[in-house]
Order: C-alpha cells, then structure tokens, then sequence
C-alpha cells in the first residue's frame, strides 16, 4: 500500500479537528432459495446441536437464512466463495446503501478483479461482491487468485473474521494446542481472545460448515454491535467519498470561498510550501498563498470523541500497519484523486485527527 508523504501528513498535526454506531445486519449467501426470517425451526438441527441456539439467533438477526425445503444443511461445507458473498454482503449492509448504491458510490468497478473471476464470469453475484471484499482487504488471495470454488478451512476462516470484524490481539496468549502448523496462528488466537471461538484444539485444517459459521457470525455479531462507536456508519461513508462530514468546503475550493462563508480564519500558519487555516476544529490546507490556489487539504481535530483504530477499519477497511513517525501513527486509504489518512498515537487508544487530501 502506497505510503503519504509526511509533508501532508504531518498538515493534521501542525494544525488542528464528532459525530456513534449500531452494527447493521449481515446479510448470508442466498444464491439458493431461502425460507422468510419467521420461521422458527428447521427440521435438520435439532435442539441438542450444540450450534442450535446461534443458528437460530442468526436467523433472527438476519445473519443466516435456510432453504426453502424447511432445513438449514448446517452440516454443508463451505467454499470460500461462499464467504465472500457473506462478508461482502456485510459490508454493504454497514454502510446503509443498497449493492447498487455502495458499487457506484465506492466505484468498486475499478477495483481489479481477482484473475480467476472475471467480469464476465457466470456468478455475477461473486464478481461483485469479490471485489468489495478485495477493496476493504478482507480476502486478499493467492497470487490474485480467489479460488472461489475451494473449501474454506477453519483457519483461513479465522483470518477473514479478524480483518472484516477488526478484531483485535488482546492481553495474554491462550494455549490453544495444535495451531503450530498454521499460517494464521496469529488470527486464530485473537478470534480465542475475543471469544469468537472456544475450541481448543482449533483444527484449523479442517473445512468450516454453516453451523459453524452461524456460531462464528453470531459471536461476531455480538461482540462488535456491543462495543460504543464514536462515528455513525454515514460519516465513514462520507469519508470514502471524499468529503468531510461538517467542513465548511471540501477539498478542491478555493480560500476565498472558505473566507465567504467563515470570515478570517482563528490561525494561519506557515507548513512546508502552504499554509494551513484553522477554524474551530476544521484545518483546510493551500500548498501556495496564491488565493486562486485550490484547497488541497481538509483536516478533522476529533478531540476527545477519539474513534478506535478497530472502529475505523470496520468502515474504512483494513489500513497497513505503518512505521511510526515521530512518534505517530499514519493509516492511509487511496482513492484515485484523493486520499484519507487517520492519525493516531503510538501508544495511544484512538485516532486524534483524518485528513482527506486533494491529488488533482
């Protein structure tokens, strides 16, 4: 991932910039026939499941549906195309849009393709979707290959949950006894610490099934939708579209039309080739005093209202750990003409200020 350069982003820092979340729905594969929500019980998972009650709390929420025959198949294998639409379906669920909507608004179009499913692939439900999971770095794939049609195993399954979920690694390391073997050691330990999963051993070569996913989903679900957000779900989404929510102009207007609507700024000062203007808890950025000059940078100071590095990549995306720089933290999303960038402390627990940045 393409690093910013530090003159622009350090403009957040020289100057300065609060709008909280109810995890939406996610939304489950149903590219077969499925059964309405009411229903209450499925004639193929009897009570003494052990995965009963959250199959029929994924149900409930909206996670997970069944057939049309009345069954569940809780025992069916999953592919990972499977999953992607799952998890892609998430996505759009979070962001309050319709597919069509999010497609356009987030230009998913220009997103590449994995090599194995093309445009004109037969599943267009799975282009779409692969490539909304591909953009927030949810399934990455192998040498650009999705293999959609492979069985997902139970670590690679660990592995897409902590990146859709942003789950996070928490205090300690649970014993967990036969993940020596596993590329996603790591994921399978975070999703044992927030309590995603319990088994232990993991078997993490073994291919997942619906009724484990419903649990996986389920457990997720409430973990996520029980933590406070800072941010609605809009302002993210205003974010990825450029614009940043209560900025009295955008990034691409001039001075003089900032001047228009706000009077003198409280504080101009001098940053590296531009001059950055502060109004309240809003820095807009010029790289040259000529006033025709378009402004390149809008900055957010969120103050005390300091939203999580977790809840920022549940809306943004997975960002790229990056190298601290003077002691500060730079998370960066490019979006062809412009490009978003969170602040946070290296040690802090919150992002202290984004900038959106005019490449034009």
């Amino acid at each position: 991932m393409k690093r910013t350069s530090k003159v622009w982003v350090s403009v957040a820092t020289a100057s300065m910039l609060t709008f909280g979340v109810a995890m939406p729905v996610l939304g489950n594969d149903q590219a077969e026939a499925s059964v309405e929500a009411a229903a209450v019980q499925y004639t193929d998972v009897p009570q003494s499941s052990s995965h009963y009650a959250n199959i029929r709390r994924a149900q409930e929420l909206g996670l997970m549906t069944g057939y049309g025959d009345g069954t569940f198949k809780p025992n069916q294998q999953l592919s990972r195309g499977n999953v992607v639409k799952a998890l892609g379906k998430y996505a759009v669920k979070q962001s309050g849009m319709s597919l069509d909507q999010y497609m356009k608004t987030y230009s998913i179009a220009r997103v590449e393709n994995f090599s194995d499913v093309p445009n004109n692939a037969p599943d267009q439900e799975l282009v779409k979707y692969s490539k909304i999971v591909k953009d927030l770095g949810i399934f990455t794939g192998s040498d650009n290959k999705l293999m959609a049609g492979k069985a997902i195993t139970r670590d690679q399954m660990a592995e897409v949950l902590v990146r859709a979920f942003a789950f996070q690694d928490l205090p300690g390391k649970p014993a967990i006894k036969d993940t020596g073997k596993s590329a996603y050691a790591k994921s399978i330990e975070i999703l044992f610490e927030n309590g995603i999963t319990v088994a232990n051993p993991y078997r993490p070569h073994a291919t997942t099934s619906r009724a484990q996913l419903a649990t996986f989903l389920v457990r997720a679900y409430d973990k996520v939708s029980g933590e406070e957000s800072v941010m609605p779900a809009e302002f993210y989404s205003k974010l990825r579209q450029g614009i940043v929510p209560g900025a009295a102009v955008q990034i691409g207007s001039t001075l003089p039309k900032l001047k228009a609507k706000l009077g003198e700024p409280e504080r101009s000062d001098d940053f590296e080739g531009g001059l950055v203007h502060r109004y309240g808890q809003y820095v807009y950025g010029v790289p040259y005093e000529d006033p025709a000059e378009p402004i390149t940078t809008v900055s957010y100071d969120f103050g005390t209202n300091t939203p999580t590095k977790e809840e920022v990549f549940r809306h943004m995306g997975i960002g790229e750990e990056p190298e601290p720089v003077d002691g500060l933290l730079y998370y960066w999303y490019g979006y062809g003409e412009y490009e978003i960038f969170f602040e946070m402390e290296k040690d802090g627990d919150g992002m202290r200020y984004l900038t959106v940045k005019w490449n034009g």
